[in-house]
């Protein structure tokens, strides 16, 4: 079984919009969603619809249209991504069940610079991919790119990925920095001396990374 590796949630990009994901000092955490292009309407969401993510949020934000994926808490969680024709999500396509894919995101702790970390897992139980059109009601009616879709008409082969048993955000994030990142990749990145040790970690995490054998076994153990 393979473990995909998915970088989600608000990066450095939205910071200067004062969209941080805070982490506390226990390390609990709130994950906040990436805007969305266009402005809202239903049936999308709003930042201030996720008053959990909404309370660490400006509030000339709380209108903003975000993607709310993956959703984590609900019943049904699900991942959603464009494995069709965005490069970075082409290895999800491999994806079956009984596959792991964990999820990394850029955190804001209560001291220091920011980090990478480890904040969810989703075990695939079912997938439904190439979304070209409307799949009627289902498991997947809450999906950010469901309900993006279904308000603007555009239905672009989409994959969507339901969670069974096991899935959710970890309970306290699991910091990812360069000694877990050589551990999970055999230390197979380079890291060049003109940049961060944060962009480096993003920019080899920008696409999904598929692995299996020992990094695959170590990143389950890290969110189990």
């Amino acid at each position: 079984m393979a473990v995909f590796l998915a970088n989600v949630g608000v990066n450095a990009s939205h910071a200067g919009r004062g969209l941080e994901s805070p982490m506390r000092a226990d390390g609990t955490f709130t994950m906040l969603p990436v805007p969305e292009r266009i402005a809202w309407r239903p049936p999308m969401l709003r930042l201030a619809e996720l008053p959990g993510a909404a309370a660490y949020a400006p509030g000339r934000c709380l209108e903003l249209a975000v993607h709310h994926d993956p959703d984590l808490t609900s019943p049904l969680p699900t991942y959603g991504d464009n494995c069709r024709s965005a490069g970075r999500a082409f290895s999800l396509r491999r994806a079956e069940a009984g596959d792991l894919i964990v999820f990394v995101a850029r955190l804001r702790p209560a001291t220091g610079g920011p980090v990478f970390a480890l904040v969810g897992r989703l075990s695939v139980a079912e997938v439904l991919a190439d979304v070209d059109r409307d799949p009627g009601p289902g498991w997947w009616d809450a999906n950010a790119h469901v309900r993006r879709a279904r308000a603007t008409g555009s239905w672009n082969s989409f994959w969507i990925f339901r969670g069974g048993p096991g899935s959710g955000l970890l309970e306290r994030a699991v910091v990812f920095d360069r000694d877990q990142a050589d551990r999970t990749f055999g230390g197979s990145w380079t890291w060049p001396a003109n940049r961060t040790e944060l962009q480096t970690i993003g920019s080899y995490t920008r696409a999904v990374r598929r692995l299996v054998g020992p990094g695959g076994e170590l990143i389950r153990r890290l969110v189990a």
